[in-house]
């Protein structure tokens, strides 16, 4: 698979150009976790070349549907999926897809205009107990301050400074953008960690990770997850 890497450090998807065209690809390891084992049907929102549903795939037996609005990504998604649905997400009507017992936008909110509207349409596309996991990047990590301290606005090709990024969003406007589109959050982390703690023992770089997390989310995590379901929904 191009540009293949499964469950690594680093969320933020990678990004392979073929024929003039970008393709994204890779497991974002805190969305696989949190992606509900018993789910037999999955929506995948901006689903890449299909990394993701195929691991989960390989998980456990569920049927993945991606959707995205690249021709290179679908060719390459639909060798891997169940189904594959190329259209424009800010403008494309997704309804008659069905209702899925997980929905997953990892990194793919930031793309568009209106990420909101789109959160609320897929109201119509989750099951009544089903799960919402959406992963956005976090510009305000710490190397992305330094660099902005140095005066450094840069964009680049993938990574939290994406040049094809239209929003922008911090610990609480992320859980605001869930929210505010008719959900109920059940979990939200900011996945990283202490800068250097990969150099201590173990256990102790777990401890200071997690105290880094818990403390200054908006610091040390390079990306927020948010697990959500309908706002009505009773289930936990």
């Amino acid at each position: 698979m191009l540009g293949e890497r499964v469950l690594g450090r680093d969320p933020i998807a990678e990004v392979n150009n073929h024929g003039g065209g970008r393709v994204y690809g890779s497991v974002n390891p805190t969305v696989f976790d949190r992606t509900p084992i018993s789910a037999t049907s999955i929506l995948d929102i901006g689903c890449g070349d299909g990394m993701l549903g195929r691991a989960l795939k390989a998980r456990a037996p569920c049927r993945v549907t991606g959707v995205t609005s690249s021709g290179d990504e679908f060719c390459r998604a639909e060798a891997v999926l169940d189904a594959v649905v190329r259209t424009d997400l800010d403008t494309g009507d997704l309804t008659a897809l069905g209702r899925f017992d997980a929905v997953i936008c990892s990194h793919v909110l930031e793309h568009l205009r209106d990420p909101g509207r789109l959160l609320n349409r897929l109201q119509a596309n989750l099951a009544e107990n089903g799960l919402l996991i959406v992963a956005l990047p976090n510009p305000l990590y710490w190397r992305q301050r330094l660099a902005f301290a140095k005066g450094k606005f840069r964009y680049t090709q993938g990574g939290i400074m994406d040049d094809t990024h239209l929003r922008f969003f911090d610990w609480v406007t992320a859980r605001e953008l869930v929210q505010n589109a008719g959900y109920r959050i059940v979990e939200a982390l900011a996945d990283g960690g202490l800068p250097g703690s990969r150099f201590l023992s173990p256990a102790l770089g777990r401890v200071l990770d997690r105290l880094a997390i818990a403390t200054r989310p908006g610091l040390f995590g390079v990306q927020f997850v948010i697990t959500a379901r309908h706002a009505m929904s009773a289930s936990p």
